[in-house]
């Protein structure tokens, strides 16, 4: 961790001026700040920095702490600008990824749609940035990776890392600030966001560990696993702790056989249910009641309301919906009714968030660019199944699969093209950092 800050305590100062500046200039202080910024370290060829402000910049906008509130309007700018970059600066991107191709269908459908929506202007914004940052992460990837070989993955692990230690250490300093009616939340916007967070950063680290498998200490692995197991614990998110189990034990099943992993998610698919039914009583039984809120877990923590009046509103648009962000216009809409009800937030979940906005057509696209891209992941690496299947869980819970400008679906696509692109697995385990 010290080399780390030796290395990068420039862009860790720049960070904390952005902070500052919007904490107390408030957006257009920031804006001016942060885009100047971006432009100047393009000027200097640090496309790391850029990349890695961008991460810094959406893992802060999932934060619910009023200062911070700037940083919403901010991300809105960062993308598109990073976007224009890419663009104009074609012979510096020598490599192409295609990740975005197997989504294109479904990409397709959301903009034939904008026409239709509520509220058009939204909707063309969430479809670009979606776009845009499947696009710009892919490719801003494999450009840093061969600038700075896997020390660049090392550099957003430690970043990660840093994120969630700070959360720790306002748990105790700012107790406020880190906890959300009595649940830790780190930095984040609320405890389930930091579990999502904490479960796509156990994947990715679990990932890169494959690909550059001494590229950390011993020390250092112990550190960044506990920091995240810490978090975990400290947020209480049941989702992410099941994610987590499932791609442990789906890990261990396809490095023994890939066909006796798929029986037994087939047998834990089939035993769902009956599971579900006595989980409360086994739960019980091992004092674990209060820790699990096990009155929230029969109601689904208001989840089967919000389920439930999704599908009521899918049937009207079944096949087609209307575009993005519809789920956000129909939910504030109906807040009211809703809250009375006991349900507060959005769908959690992301495969009827997308049915509502895009229709079922849109989701079968959407899950068909999703397995082919793990499908190809799967020639190169026996984690691409167990990660999906992780995925694939937390992605039931929560609707940030189907939004894009959040800290946890870049994460996924930073994961999708590790294990897909040939730039690394042409070269894996060639560019190793030594450890001292």
């Amino acid at each position: 961790m010290a080399e780390y800050f030796k290395n990068n305590y420039q862009f860790l100062i720049l960070c904390f001026l952005w902070v500052v500046t919007g904490m107390v200039g408030g957006t257009i202080a920031a804006s001016v700040i942060i885009l100047a910024s971006v432009i100047l370290l393009k000027r200097k060829e640090l496309y790391q920095e850029i990349f890695l402000g961008l991460l810094v910049i959406l893992i802060l906008s999932d934060s619910r702490y009023k200062p911070l509130a700037f940083v919403a309007d901010v991300k809105v700018i960062y993308i598109p600008l990073l976007s224009v970059f890419l663009f104009f600066d074609r012979e510096k991107f020598t490599v192409f990824d295609k990740l975005v191709y197997l989504f294109t269908p479904f990409l397709l459908i959301a903009l034939f749609l904008i026409p239709f929506s509520d509220n058009w202007l939204i909707s063309m914004q969430k479809f670009v940035s979606y776009a845009l940052l499947m696009f710009i992460a892919s490719n801003y990837l494999i450009k840093i990776y061969q600038e700075k070989g896997s020390i660049f993955f090392k550099n957003i692990i430690y970043l990660f890392t840093l994120v969630l230690l700070l959360g720790l250490i306002l748990k105790y300093v700012n107790p406020d600030i880190a906890t959300l009616k009595g649940r830790y939340r780190g930095i984040f916007g609320n405890p389930n966001g930091l579990g999502l967070f904490c479960t796509l950063f156990f994947l990715l680290y679990y990932v890169v560990h494959e690909y550059f498998p001494d590229l950390f200490s011993r020390v250092e692995k112990t550190v960044v696993y506990f920091v995240i197991i810490l978090s975990v614990f400290f947020s209480g998110s049941r989702s992410t702790i099941t994610s987590i189990f499932i791609f442990l034990i789906f890990t261990r099943l396809y490095k023994l056989s890939p066909f006796l992993g798929f029986i037994i998610l087939c047998l834990i698919t089939i035993g769902y249910e009956l599971v579900f039914i006595n989980l409360t009583t086994m739960i019980t039984s091992v004092g674990l009641d209060e820790y699990f809120r096990i009155q929230s877990l029969e109601t689904g923590s208001g989840r089967n309301i919000a389920w439930s009046f999704a599908w009521e509103q899918i049937q009207h648009n079944f096949f087609l919906g209307k575009g993005f962000a519809y789920d956000e216009l129909l939910f504030d809409k109906h807040y009211d009714e809703l809250a009375i009800r006991g349900h507060q937030g959005n769908v959690h979940n992301s495969y009827l968030t997308i049915w509502i906005n895009t229709g079922i057509m849109g989701l079968i696209f959407f899950m068909r660019g999703f397995f082919l891209a793990f499908l190809k992941g799967a020639k190169n690496s026996r984690l691409a199944f167990p990660v999906m299947f992780a995925v694939l869980f937390s992605a039931n819970f929560e609707s940030w699969l189907a939004a894009s400008l959040n800290p946890f679906t870049v994460q996924l696509w930073i994961i999708l093209t590790l294990l897909g692109s040939m730039e690394f697995n042409e070269k894996k385990n060639e560019d190793i950092v030594p450890v001292h």
